[in-house]
C-alpha cells in the first residue's frame, strides 16, 4: 500500500514551505513518527515525522525547493516485500524542480560535513577563522539535535583566545588646574571610546550585501500582505502596573520554586487580554470576504523573539480556560520550544488573537502589523518609573503604554479605546491579596 506524505500547512496563512534537509532518501526504511525531513517557514522551523511505517520510494522535491502546503512530496510504501523492488535513489539532477517566483533570492542550501550538519552562516564563520572540518566536530552544539549554531562557535573562538586580556591603551586625559584665591580645581576629561563596528568582510564602497533567508523573505510577504489587507489604525493607552508588579514581587520566589522558571509580566497582560476579549468578541475575529466570523474560544498568539533571526507567533489553545499560572505555564513552554526549534504545526495555528512583547526590550510604544487573519494585536511597551499626578499628588509609579492595532474594517475607535480601558482597569485594580493559586 502507498502512502502519500504532503507538505504540512504550519500556520493558517502559510502556503508554502521551503524544505531545508531530507533526513532520509529513495530505498530508506523508516518507522512511524521517525523524522523524515526540516522545513522552513515564517512562523516555524520544524521537523516533519512520517506518517507511515515503510520504504520510501519515491521523493519529489530537492532541498532548497519551495514547495506549497498540501503539495505530494514523497510516497511511502508500506507492504515489506516492496522493499526490494524498490529502485535505486534518484539523484539530484533526476528530481523536479520546484516552481520558483522570478523575484525571489536564491539562498544557498545548507550542505554536511562528515556526519554532523552546519548552517552556511557557521560554515563561513568557521572558514573565515580558520576551523578545519576536524575541529568543527569538536564543538559542542546547542541547537536541535546537536547541532553547532553560531552562539557555539563564537563561545569556541572566545575559549582559545590566550587567557590574559589584551593589554588596554593607556586613556588619554587633560588636567586643567584653575587657580583662584583659595584652591586649584583639577578637571579632568576623557575621550569617549569608539563603538566597535561589526566584523564584516565589506567591499570597496564600504558596504556587504546580505540576502535574506526564507524566514525574513516570508515575514516580509506576509507583513506587506497584512498591510494591503486590513486599514490599519492604532489606540494608545497608558496602565498603571504598580499594583500588579507588588503581587509579583511578593509571590515570584515560591513561583520560581514551585514552576523551575521565572514569573513575567505576560501571563498578567493575557490574563486582562482574556477578560477583555469575552467583553468585546469582535476584537476576538476574522473576516472572510463580506463575513465576520466571531470566534467561540480565545486563542492566544505570543510572539517569540529567535535572537535578530525573527520571530515566531506560538498560540495558546483556549486561552480562557486558564489561570494565571496555566497561562505561565502555556507561555514558557511554547517560548522554550519555539527557541528550540520543536514547535509542532498545531502550535502555530489557530490563533484568535496575539500579543507581542517587545518593552522586554526597552520599547515604550510599538505600533505591529495585525497578523492575518486576525483583526487586531497587542503592544506591551516597557514598564517604566516615572513621577504621576494622582489626586494632585505627585506620585513614582510603575507605568506602562498598551498599544491595540486593529482593523478598521471590524474594529473601530470607540471599540478599541473601550477594550483598552477594561485592560487598564483589570491590571490597575489588581488584588495585592490575591493567592498565587
Amino acid at each position: 500500500m502507498k502512502v502519500e506524505m504532503l507538505m504540512p500547512q504550519m500556520g493558517e496563512s502559510i502556503t508554502e514551505a521551503r524544505i531545508s534537509k531530507w533526513k532520509k532518501g529513495v530505498g530508506d526504511s523508516v518507522t512511524k513518527d521517525e523524522i523524515i525531513l526540516e522545513i522552513s517557514t515564517d512562523k516555524v522551523d520544524s521537523e516533519i515525522p512520517v506518517p507511515a511505517a515503510g520504504v520510501i520510494s519515491q521523493i519529489l522535491y530537492k532541498e532548497g525547493d519551495v514547495v506549497p502546503v498540501k503539495t505530494l512530496i514523497a510516497v511511502i510504501e508500506t507492504e515489506a516485500q516492496v522493499a526490494k523492488a524498490v529502485e535505486r535513489p534518484a539523484t539530484a539532477q533526476e528530481l523536479p524542480t520546484a516552481p520558483t517566483k522570478t523575484a525571489q533570492i536564491e539562498i544557498v542550501t545548507p550542505e554536511e560535513r562528515g556526519d554532523r550538519f552546519y548552517s552556511p552562516l557557521v560554515k563561513s564563520l568557521a572558514e573565515k577563522h580558520g576551523l578545519s572540518t576536524q575541529e568543527l566536530e569538536l564543538i559542542s552544539g546547542s541547537g536541535q539535535a546537536g547541532r553547532v549554531n553560531k552562539e557555539d562557535l563564537l563561545s569556541y573562538l572566545e575559549s582559545k583566545r590566550p587567557a590574559e586580556a589584551t593589554p588596554k591603551a593607556p586613556a588619554v586625559s587633560v588636567s586643567v588646574t584653575v587657580e583662584s584665591q583659595h584652591k586649584s580645581i583639577p578637571a579632568v576629561q576623557q575621550r569617549p571610546a569608539a563603538a566597535a563596528m561589526p566584523d564584516f568582510d565589506w567591499n570597496q564602497e564600504g558596504y556587504k550585501i546580505v540576502p535574506m533567508d526564507n524566514m525574513r523573505q516570508a515575514i516580509a510577504e506576509h507583513m506587506v500582505r497584512s498591510k494591503r489587507t486590513s486599514p490599519h489604525v492604532y489606540s494608545v493607552q497608558e496602565v498603571d502596573m504598580t499594583s500588579v508588579s507588588r503581587w509579583r514581587s511578593k509571590h515570584k520566589a515560591d513561583f520560581q520554586k514551585s514552576e523551575g522558571f521565572g514569573l513575567s509580566f505576560t501571563p498578567f497582560f493575557l490574563e486582562a487580554s482574556i477578560q477583555a476579549l469575552q467583553q468585546f468578541p469582535y476584537i476576538n475575529s476574522s473576516i472572510e470576504g463580506q463575513k465576520i466570523i466571531l470566534k467561540k474560544h480565545i486563542n492566544l498568539g505570543c510572539a517569540v523573539a529567535l535572537g535578530t533571526t525573527g520571530l515566531i507567533v506560538p498560540v495558546i489553545k483556549h486561552a480562557e480556560e486558564k489561570n494565571l499560572v496555566g497561562l505561565a505555564r502555556s507561555l514558557n513552554d511554547l517560548a522554550q520550544r519555539a527557541r528550540s526549534k520543536k514547535l509542532q504545526p498545531d502550535d502555530v495555528m489557530g490563533g484568535t488573537f496575539t500579543v507581542t512583547n517587545p518593552g522586554v526590550f526597552g520599547t515604550i510604544i510599538g505600533t505591529p502589523i495585525i497578523n492575518q487573519p486576525q483583526v487586531a494585536i497587542l503592544c506591551l511597551g516597557a514598564i517604566t518609573k516615572r513621577a504621576v499626578v494622582i489626586d494632585d499628588m505627585i506620585a513614582i509609579r510603575e507605568m506602562c503604554y498598551l498599544t491595540l492595532s486593529y482593523d478598521h474594517r471590524v474594529v473601530d475607535g470607540s471599540m478599541a479605546g473601550q477594550f483598552l480601558a477594561l485592560l487598564r482597569k483589570y491590571l490597575e485594580g489588581w488584588d495585592e491579596n490575591r493567592p498565587l493559586r
